[in-house]
């Protein structure tokens, strides 16, 4: 099983729209809308997102601020989450993180999980990735770098969009419920129903409901 990490493991969205906030306050910027940083946080890097909403300053400046606010404005686990992936590795599944996240905070919201990054087989992030989901591509390289067997995989994220390029992968795909976007937007990007999940805690059932559905 390979998981998400933003709105799927953590609550970041919430988190980093509220450092963004901040950042440009401090910065004397106008901060981007709830709308405008909706429309690319979790699509993008975090410099491509940055090109969006301040073109006219300097990443590495901008970035200071913002990782000043990393110990006041902290990631959240999702309620359940870290308990899942205990009971999941109790069963023997091989459980794997892909996300479009750089590594450094791809590594600081594991430690925030509980977790740090000892219990997953492998953790693609932007930093080690040749592209980035929901792009097909992303999902079939870990067939060819780690070995993953597309059809015995499922890809778990609050993104509908990862939905369409897990399948088109060849992976089977579970959405939750604990980002921004809702079952109806999940069902126009072609995910059933029983494959929607309200978070990773209800994993098991979502499984389930697979299986049964394959079958």
């Amino acid at each position: 099983m390979i998981f998400d990490v933003d709105d799927t493991l953590l609550q970041t969205h919430a988190v980093a729209y509220r450092k963004s906030v901040l950042t440009a306050q401090m910065l004397g910027l106008r901060p981007p809308s709830a709308q405008d940083f909706r429309q690319v946080f979790g699509r993008l890097t975090f410099e491509e997102c940055l090109q969006v909403w301040h073109p006219e300053l300097p990443p590495e400046e901008y970035s200071r601020v913002y990782e000043s606010l990393a110990d006041a404005v902290p990631y959240r686990p999702v309620d359940g989450a870290r308990l899942a992936l205990e009971e999941l590795s109790k069963r023997g599944t091989t459980i794997a993180v892909l996300t479009n996240g750089p590594g450094h905070k791809t590594l600081r919201k594991l430690t925030a999980l509980g977790t740090g990054t000892q219990p997953f087989a492998f953790v693609r992030h932007a930093g080690n990735a040749r592209c980035l989901k929901p792009r097909q591509e992303a999902f079939k390289d870990l067939v060819t770098d780690y070995g993953v067997d597309p059809h015995g995989s499922v890809y778990i994220s609050d993104l509908p969009d990862d939905g369409i390029g897990a399948r088109a992968a060849g992976f089977g795909f579970l959405g939750v419920l604990t980002g921004l976007w809702s079952a109806t937007d999940f069902r126009t990007a072609g995910v059933p129903d029983e494959n929607v999940l309200e978070s990773v805690r209800d994993i098991e059932h979502g499984l389930s409901s697979r299986h049964a559905a394959d079958r």
